[in-house]
């Protein structure tokens, strides 16, 4: 087999992450034209950090903290937060290309090495979470560049190295990016950690599994050190937080949809016959392993957002790497090597629509026409280079539940089964979600709150998805509130006041806070009510 030398593929994926990565950088700034609520969120936990907040231990959040200490580390040098968003991702491919690149260089061939390096690191780089439809958006970037540790991982366990073999290297290299998955999403670390720990014990690879677990337990040693014991007795309360979350269980489309709902269901049967094909033809460890991928790989989509199967783009290295020689095998009357060989080419087809919105990400955000734009923050908040567009920051379009007025819809209310409209102290919320306007709703509301002559820098928890209030008006996050609601009143303790906004982002939360508020033992004060929104004092538990 014909491999690349790994220092000239290193050179090659150097040049790739300058000019793809780099592309991003020629707009000054950060060009949004979807997902304002989640680019909030990931501000709103930015500006904390900031601050001095830590992650789990000041504030709530299952996201690990891997996901943010690039971004911040940069914006501590002084660069904006829209630059240093596209600069951190540039930092996360340079920190994992020469893993990439011994991973390719000593398993692949020369073609199919580069396809990987530049589809992995692509999708650190990228603009996108995937789909066929979503535009530029640095939403969930934590699962690309999460995806990209993985396929990594994955290549090094199931492909076989060409010799000689350098197994206490392959260990520290998973160890390490074993570790990047503990601190970057739990989905991933929970879900394929086994399947790597079982591959190698099946391989009676010990040498590689014991640097491997030294390499990760030391990487979890040094954090330990740095942020201490509690950081990570936080850190579980939160994903136990989020699992007995019920708000949102899933991240979108129900787990039978994502198996065999008529938009995954080519996915999944490419995933199945792909494990079969391999199980088939390799050695008993990577066979295992591969039937375990596709269950594996549907359960973490299931737990992404817009639930989309970026390991179709990993899938055709594992089958073409692993194909054997023209006539060592058929299935089902097809010679091996030439099923292996479809199998990849209908993986690849199956996801180009999502491909390729990754793939033009950048290029779309190149394009775009500055005048549409307006940034994120206000000049207050600092951080102007990372913008939204006019019309969606300002165009205050809502869902309004007819049903729960007084009139001729109000009869249909219970025959659908819909929950009562909210009312809290005597106030009562009108049934209303946001679509878009986020920019004029935090700004609105903002300003009013800045106007209502509470002391500045009282400490406001938000009954609502979102609470990123605080970067529009001079007051502050409660220590251990959640910048996103997963659940419960986190940071109560710690508020002067809870916002109740009459038109939320999603009544539901809403309505759930309310009954958490009423149920807390708190006592609580209505010190303004006006059409924008209720803030009522809380005075102790």
């Amino acid at each position: 087999m014909n491999r690349t030398d790994p220092f000239r593929l290193a050179g090659l994926l150097v040049v790739f992450i300058a000019l793809y990565g780099g592309v991003s950088c020629f707009v000054g700034g950060l060009y949004l034209d979807t997902h304002e609520g989640d680019s909030y969120h990931l501000l709103d936990i930015l500006t904390r950090m900031e601050k001095g907040a830590v992650p789990h231990l000041d504030f709530m959040t299952p996201i690990g903290a891997l996901a943010f200490w690039p971004v911040l580390w940069i914006m501590n040098l002084g660069v904006s937060a829209g630059m240093a968003l596209i600069l951190a991702q540039m930092a996360f491919a340079m920190v994992l290309l020469p893993m990439v690149a011994y991973a390719a260089a000593t398993r692949l061939p020369r073609g199919l090495a580069l396809y990987f390096g530049c589809t992995t690191l692509g999708l650190v780089l990228a603009l996108s979470y995937g789909t066929a439809t979503s535009g530029v958006a640095i939403s969930m970037h934590y699962n690309r560049w999460a995806w990209a540790a993985s396929f990594t991982i994955l290549l090094l366990l199931l492909v076989p190295p060409s010799p000689p073999a350098r197994t206490a290297l392959d260990g520290v290299i998973l160890g390490l990016l074993g570790a990047m998955l503990l601190l970057l999403k739990i989905t991933y670390f929970v879900t394929l950690g086994p399947i790597a720990v079982l591959a190698l014990l099946v391989a009676r690879n010990v040498r590689t599994l014991s640097f491997a677990v030294a390499t990760g337990l030391a990487v979890v040693v040094f954090v330990t050190l740095v942020q201490g014991a509690g950081f990570w007795v936080a850190y579980f309360e939160n994903l136990q937080r989020v699992a007995d979350n019920v708000i949102r269980p899933s991240a979108g489309a129900s787990l039978d949809q994502i198996v065999a709902g008529p938009r995954h269901v080519g996915a999944t049967l490419v995933g199945i016959a792909a494990g079969l094909l391999i199980r088939r033809t390799a050695p008993p460890s990577t066979g295992l392993a591969a039937l375990l991928l596709a269950p594996a790989f549907i359960y973490i989509t299931y737990q992404n957002f817009g639930t989309d199967p970026q390991w179709l783009v990993f899938l055709p290295v594992l089958l073409l790497a692993l194909r054997p020689d023209a006539g060592c095998g058929e299935m089902f009357g097809i010679d091996l090597r030439q099923a292996m060989t479809g199998t990849a080419i209908a993986a690849f087809a199956v996801f180009f629509p999502s491909f390729f919105n990754i793939a033009t990400s950048p290029l779309a955000h190149l394009s775009f026409d500055k005048a549409r734009f307006l940034p994120m923050l206000p000049e207050t908040s600092g951080h102007q280079d990372i913008f939204i567009r006019r019309d969606r920051a300002y165009m205050m379009t809502a869902q309004v539940f007819r049903d729960h007025e007084a009139g001729p819809w109000e009869r249909y209310a219970e025959e659908v089964g819909r929950p009562p409209a909210s009312e809290f102290q005597g106030v009562r919320f009108p049934s209303c979600e946001w679509s878009a306007g986020s920019r004029a709703l935090f700004e609105t509301l903002g300003a009013d709150l800045a106007s209502a002559g509470l002391p500045e820098g009282s400490r406001l928890l938000t009954a609502d998805l979102l609470s990123a209030y605080h970067l529009f008006a001079p007051l502050e996050p409660p220590k251990g509130s959640a910048p996103w609601y997963y659940g419960g009143l986190t940071g109560l303790e710690n508020a002067d006041y809870v916002l109740v906004p009459k038109c939320a982002f999603t009544a539901g939360v809403r309505r759930i806070v309310l009954g958490e508020m009423q149920a807390s033992g708190a006592e609580f004060s209505l010190v303004r009510d006006n059409e924008l929104y209720a803030l009522f004092s809380v005075s102790g538990e």
